[in-house]
């Protein structure tokens, strides 16, 4: 400031020096230029000015910020103002009036809007969404749920659901699971029949592979009943005979396309056989059932 001060002096003095020699004709510039530079000397000090209220307030509340935070009453204060603001915005008319739900199949309505929390007249503002679709992700059928606000009186929730894929047995005890083995407990499996069977620990989690694979060769496929975990590392698959093929831990897939291959060529699968043994790699060992083979062996004799 000391400087500033010490160029103004200056900056003074010289008009004055000027205004003893300067001509009388010039009178009028003088004072247009004394009137310019006292016009630019108000517009800076209000600057200043303007500045300095700017600092005062802000300095004001930082401290007011830092008072209320000391004595633990900042959110108390902006709880206050969001509240207030609510109120407002509910008074405007912004108010939870209509809800839109897609793609919601076999999720009920009521279910969504109670996860919501939906109510006639509830202020738009209140509405929690991330709640309210950690809420709707909670329900059994669904997969995944986006939930949006649109003003001035409407909630949209987009459903994606989980798809019944299977029947998942453990414990005697039957569930639906959808592709990825999550359990609908929603879904009663008397209303899907049709659906493959897993059995086993771990057998849910699974499940997509082993359907997909016997997808592949549908001769298979129709004849199996159950496939079975077995030590949560390989499948067994039961066949409508009661006979069982026993797939390796590694490479299943060349495994059934060699069983494919040799029921094609043999008809190996309307054998009589109580174990079609697939574990060794390009290999296949068949065991009779023991009473059918003794039975054979009798009427032989």
């Amino acid at each position: 400031m000391s400087k500033l001060k010490a160029a103004g002096a200056r900056d003074t003095s010289k008009a004055r020096r000027k205004s003893k020699t300067a001509p009388k004709a010039a009178g009028g510039r003088k004072l247009s230029n004394w009137a310019a530079a006292q016009w630019r000397a108000a517009r800076n000090r209000a600057g200043y000015a303007f500045k300095l209220i700017l600092t005062v307030c802000g300095v004001l509340l930082a401290g007011t910020v830092l008072i209320l935070t000391a004595f633990g009453q900042i959110d108390d204060v902006g709880g206050m103002l969001a509240s207030r603001a609510e109120r407002e915005l509910e008074t405007a008319g912004y108010t939870l009036d209509w809800l839109d739900v897609a793609g919601a199949e076999r999720t009920g309505v009521e279910e969504v809007a109670l996860a919501v929390g939906a109510a006639p007249g509830r202020g738009l503002s209140r509405v929690d969404l991330n709640a309210a679709r950690d809420s709707i992700q909670s329900l059994s059928w669904v997969k995944s749920a986006e939930v949006l606000r649109l003003w001035p009186d409407r909630i949209a929730v987009l459903i994606e659901e989980r798809q019944p894929y299977a029947i998942w047995q453990i414990n005697q005890t039957h569930h639906v699971i959808d592709p990825d083995g999550y359990v609908i407990d929603a879904a009663d499996p008397r209303d899907f029949l049709d659906l493959p069977r897993v059995v086993g620990e771990g057998a849910n989690r699974e499940a997509h592979a082993v359907i997909a694979l016997l997808e592949l060769h549908p001769e298979i496929r129709d004849r199996v009943t159950n496939a079975i975990r077995v030590g949560e590392r390989r499948w067994n698959l039961r066949l409508q005979s009661g006979g069982d093929v026993l797939l390796p831990e590694d490479d299943p897939a060349s495994a059934l396309a060699l069983l494919a291959a040799m029921h094609e060529e043999r008809g190996v699968l309307d054998y009589e056989a109580q174990i079609l043994d697939l574990r060794n790699a390009g290999e296949m060992v068949m065991r009779p059932w023991p009473d059918r083979a003794a039975e054979r062996a009798g009427r032989g004799a």
